[in-house]
């Protein structure tokens, strides 16, 4: 007997999902081709033009990856239970100081000093999500979460992992 197929989860689903995680390792490429990650605070604010956003000093290794390679990967623990998120995305680098004075949040001094957002010094890194996978405490079992429709980049069907059937998420 096959095991039951679930639709994946949605876009809002996973946004609202993440507002329970508030630290992120960023992962990127760097020149010579090894990963390197990061720890990065989630930024919970919605904007029109992402899923998901962090802010950075410009003058970073990070960024210059993120220049020469725009795909990245976000891993969230949330410790109270120990469920993980891994995220697949393309990044973008917005270099809009007037953007940056528009979100910027009193907290951000304890990383940028006396730097102020008309400055120009500090960026923000804008993820669009392709892939969202969850994993359940309970029975350590992977659930995609979202995945960006594959017809939509490649022509190609999303295929869940049948050794893996995806997991409700219980409230």
């Amino acid at each position: 007997m096959e095991p039951e197929k679930r639709a994946e989860g949605d876009r809002d689903e996973l946004l609202s999902l993440l507002d329970e995680f508030d630290t992120a390792m960023l992962v990127g490429l760097e020149a010579d081709g090894t990963l390197r990650a990061r720890p990065m605070g989630l930024q919970h604010q919605r904007l029109d033009d992402c899923d998901l956003w962090f802010v950075s000093a410009d003058d970073t290794h990070k960024i210059d990856e993120i220049d020469r390679h725009h795909q990245v990967n976000v891993c969230c623990l949330r410790t109270r239970d120990r469920a993980y998120v891994s995220l697949s995305a393309q990044a973008r680098i917005e270099r809009s100081p007037h953007e940056v004075r528009r979100l910027w949040q009193p907290s951000w001094k304890l990383w940028f000093g006396d730097e102020s957002p008309e400055d120009g010094g500090i960026v923000l890194i804008k993820l669009r999500i392709q892939r969202a996978e969850y994993w359940e405490p309970e029975g350590g079992r992977l659930r995609v979460l979202y995945a960006m429709a594959k017809s939509w980049l490649s022509g190609e069907e999303t295929v869940e992992d049948e050794l893996n059937p995806p997991k409700e998420i219980e409230e």
